[in-house]
């Protein structure tokens, strides 16, 4: 039997542990989730857009913009783990749609949408992965690409797990990525890039790529 891909395997033991639910989804809290969310929709107008969500878990994305009266034209949420999906499909949450899709070996399949997001979904995956993931979701997306990573540019700014030292920090399944050159990177496929990561003391930070 094959082993499943390195990228898969925290959230396989996770869903053998808790099932298809928030806990599963390897976030520290539901805060901590939300925050992201804020900060995408702080940068994005995702109103009359087509929407397709890499890694959506059991759809909480889909759920906040709802919550939040954000009139999306459809939203495709897309995991590789079953059990999220099947949660999601039981919320039937308006004008959704999701299904079991491991993006790394199947983009090529998936519809192409106005934006793509990706929320926590590149954490496990290692750079280099992430960054061919970026690189074939933007060549995907009609308008641009929203996604958010751990970064390495915080250690005068640590304040999201108070007294933690980030350079002895144990993040598995995640790791922190090289933030200036993942800036770089995205400056090279277009000059319209949004960056911050002032929402959680430097821990985490957030690309927006705008095609042209």
């Amino acid at each position: 039997m094959n082993e499943s891909p390195h990228y898969l395997q925290p959230y396989e033991e996770a869903v053998k542990n808790y099932g298809g639910t928030f806990d599963a989804t390897l976030w520290h809290s539901k805060e901590g989730q939300v925050k992201r969310f804020d900060v995408f929709c702080g940068i994005v107008d995702f109103t009359n857009c087509s929407i397709l969500d890499v890694g959506c878990g059991i759809g909480d994305f889909a759920q906040y913009l709802v919550e939040k009266n954000i009139h999306f034209s459809s939203f495709y949420g897309i995991d590789a783990m079953p059990e999220m999906i099947d949660t999601a499909d039981d919320r039937s949450i308006p004008n959704t749609t999701f299904s079991v899709v491991d993006v790394v070996k199947k983009i090529n399949i998936l519809p192409p949408s106005d934006w793509i997001t990706c929320s926590g979904t590149l954490n496990a995956m290692g750079e280099a992965l992430a960054i061919k993931v970026i690189d074939a979701l933007f060549d995907h997306c009609t308008v641009g690409l929203a996604f958010n990573f751990l970064s390495n540019q915080n250690r005068n700014t640590y304040q999201y797990k108070c007294g933690e030292d980030p350079a002895t920090e144990d993040l598995y399944p995640a790791s922190r990525f090289n933030t200036i050159e993942l800036l770089r990177y995205a400056m090279q496929k277009t000059p319209l890039v949004s960056f911050t990561q002032t929402y959680m003391g430097g821990h985490d930070a957030t690309i927006v790529m705008t095609r042209k």
